[in-house]
């Protein structure tokens, strides 16, 4: 007896239902994702450095879908917001039309100020707060039909009821336990609070839509029943993308040849002193999973990419449907003595070290410690690709950002 056939038939029908799911257009083709991870403001200045490489060595304007979730996610909307005009001037210009404002936001101070007044009773939650703070700051009232149609931005939150990830992008927004909303006209302020909303205190995001909004996918009927469907879509409720899949490389990883992963999630802390009671275990416990997962995806990203740029063809991966990856992955921890391509920018390893331990929060980092995630996510995303990445890229030779944040005496 087969594993499946052991299972309960409502069990049965999930895994199978699972198995056949397809999103559109889902199929395994030539073309570049990039992928932006979770960490706060600390991931989202990490993350705009390495957008700035990457549009220097010419590969940002290739991208066909750029996925992203938490603080990733608020470096990726603003990318969306600011694509056209960079676009329109041959992404000349990038430091000022995108990198200053970044910059300028995160200046803010967000966490505590929505958490606390989300928890007065005549307000909204916390997380609509932050949703209004994008909006008045950053987004200002666009919705996911003003993002560009090419690439395809893709914001990830997590189902709460449902477990798996729920993705906002301009063509759907939805999940393929729930159901999918069509040409969602949602702000692109809540597709990123949904995104960034950390568990407990900014989360979760509840999506309230209008009966008959969500439907299933073409498919036919999902995993829940259709005698139960309609609980899960009176409301749906959302937390941080990075409790599913803080890499955010799951609506890539199937689809593209070439995969472009940023990750500023904080690295797993070591400690020798740890308090014994019942909440403390509980965290670390937590922490401890959430590990291991980012670690399994990550060892099979890696494990894909070394195949990949050996191949260096992104015809015969396609052709072959293979395993591998052309790409490259970079970490707000990873050592830059391992990656050190000619004219690399020089970078103490402490100073690397010393930035990937900078809290997650949505909150001012200090002026120079901003600059210095800049340039830590510059260097390294230029490194990574120059040391690993077999595709065509330009070599245009790096410069610091911000000279007078530089990593190195």
């Amino acid at each position: 007896m087969s594993t499946l056939e052991a299972l309960p038939t409502a069990s049965a029908q999930v895994v199978q239902a699972a198995a056949e799911f397809q999103w559109d257009g889902n199929k395994f083709e030539a073309g570049i994702g990039i992928a932006a991870s979770g960490g706060g403001f600390r991931a989202m200045l990490f993350h705009a450095g390495a957008f700035l490489r990457l549009n220097e060595l010419g590969l940002l304007p290739r991208a066909k879908r750029i996925s992203s979730v938490s603080g990733g996610s608020i470096a990726t909307g603003y990318l969306a917001c600011v694509w056209e005009a960079l676009k329109q001037n041959e992404f000349k210009g990038f430091k000022q039309t995108y990198l200053e404002p970044v910059l300028a936001f995160s200046r803010q101070k967000i966490d505590v100020v929505d958490a606390l007044t989300g928890a007065l009773p005549w307000k909204s939650s916390a997380a609509e707060q932050v949703a209004d703070s994008y909006d008045h700051y950053l987004f200002k009232q666009r919705t996911l039909q003003n993002l560009p149609d090419e690439p395809r931005f893709v914001f990830c939150a997590t189902n709460l009821q449902s477990g798996v990830l729920w993705r906002f992008s301009k063509p759907y927004a939805g999940d393929y336990v729930v159901g999918r909303l069509d040409q969602p006209k949602l702000r692109l302020a809540q597709a990123v609070a949904a995104s960034s909303a950390f568990p407990p205190v900014l989360s979760p995001l509840t999506l309230k839509l209008p009966s008959g909004s969500l439907t299933s996918w073409g498919s036919g009927q999902g995993p829940i029943p259709d005698s139960q469907i309609a609980k899960f879509r009176e409301r749906v409720l959302l937390t941080d993308g990075g409790v599913y899949d803080n890499h955010g490389i799951e609506p890539l990883v199937k689809r593209y040849s070439t995969v472009l992963v940023s990750d500023g999630g904080a690295p797993f802390s070591r400690t020798a002193e740890l308090d014994t009671d019942w909440i403390s275990q509980l965290r670390r416990v937590l922490d401890v999973t959430d590990s291991q997962v980012r670690a399994l995806r990550r060892r099979d990203l890696i494990d894909r990419l070394i195949a990949g740029n050996q191949i260096a063809d992104e015809a015969k991966l396609v052709s072959q449907q293979a395993h591998g990856r052309m790409g490259a992955y970079w970490g707000i921890d990873t050592d830059p003595n391992k990656a050190n391509p000619p004219g690399a920018l020089p970078c103490d390893p402490a100073m690397a070290h010393k930035l990937a331990q900078v809290e997650t929060r949505l909150s001012d980092l200090g002026e120079l410690t901003s600059k210095q995630l800049v340039n830590w996510g510059y260097v390294i995303c230029d490194r990574s690709i120059r040391s690993n990445y077999k595709g065509q890229f330009w070599q245009a030779d790096p410069a610091w950002p911000y000279q007078e944040a530089r990593l190195a005496e």
